[in-house]
């Protein structure tokens, strides 16, 4: 039985590319081809793929507002997204609307049929570089001390380094030392740039109600 495919790309010559490389393929068959957001929603509830391949960056809605939509209307569909973005920030974020896999378009074409028959057998495909990301990112969040996240959380929450040491009853002193630890850890340059990736990657995340941040 042939596994499904919908291809969502807005460059007429990657989607060309891509039905060349999966056409030889006897166990793939293109189902359809999509040129935006609101095109890839609308072909996935009439065609219901087992498989849409995504661009991370098409006209209309954003990837994240397509993959929450189609996941709704097609309930056993994969999607892997098909992107040049090789960012933690658009990884990260993805990773949350249950993506099955994120792969650069300078892979070649088989690397794209070993991800369309990975995640049809329930595996997840993502290609090296974006692992290597995912894996120094979970690094360096496991090497903040507990008392290392508290410091992060009450700067995100922009409370100056006395009144860190204030909340925490510790010095000051001690309060830039754990500063210095987590920038360093986070490889980072400042602290702004700290408290920013934390969010990004959603290590701490900022209450609507509230505008705080908390884990």
């Amino acid at each position: 039985m042939s596994i499904r495919v919908l291809h969502a790309d807005d460059h007429p010559l990657v989607r060309s590319g891509i039905q060349t490389a999966l056409s030889t393929e006897p166990d793939i068959w293109v189902v359809g081809e999509a040129c935006d957001g609101n095109e890839a929603q609308a072909m996935c509830l009439d065609l219901q793929p087992d498989v849409l391949l995504l661009d991370l960056c098409m006209p209309g809605p954003s990837a994240e507002a397509t993959i929450r939509a189609v996941k709704s209307s097609c309930k056993n569909i994969k999607i892997i997204i098909l992107t040049a973005y090789n960012d933690e920030v658009y990884i990260r974020t993805l990773l949350e609307t249950d993506i099955r896999g994120y792969i650069l378009k300078t892979k070649a074409a088989e690397v794209i049929v070993e991800a369309i028959r990975t995640v049809m057998q329930g595996g997840f495909f993502f290609s090296r570089s974006v692992r290597e990301k995912l894996m120094s990112l979970a690094t360096a969040m496991d090497a903040l001390t507990c008392r290392e996240f508290e410091v992060l959380r009450l700067a995100g929450e922009g409370k100056r380094n006395a009144q860190i040491g204030e909340i925490l009853s510790i010095s000051e002193r001690t309060v830039r030392k754990h500063m210095e630890n987590i920038m360093k850890k986070m490889q980072v340059n400042n602290r702004t740039e700290a408290v920013t990736m934390a969010i990004q990657m959603w290590w701490i995340k900022i209450e609507k109600s509230s505008k705080k941040i908390s884990f």
